[in-house]
């Protein structure tokens, strides 16, 4: 699923970065060469880097930010 339409990112991009040790969403934007343009999707990629840091938090919690959530 793409987590940012600003800069074309999915969600396993960012689970990528996540499991190469960062910690937060912006930095995982940095290492994909780009930061946060309008933010609306930063929420949705944190879970995505806190669910790979805290497996408790199953997948299936995660939700789409709300302006992908109507497609």
């Amino acid at each position: 699923m793409y987590v940012c339409l600003c800069n074309g990112y999915r969600d396993g991009d960012i689970r990528e970065m996540a499991e190469s040790g960062v910690r937060c969403a912006r930095e995982a934007y940095m290492a994909l060469g780009s930061g946060p343009r309008c933010g609306a999707c930063l929420p949705c990629a944190q879970d995505i880097v806190d669910a790979v840091h805290s497996p408790e938090k199953p997948a299936h919690e995660i939700q789409a930010p709300e302006f992908l959530a109507a497609e």
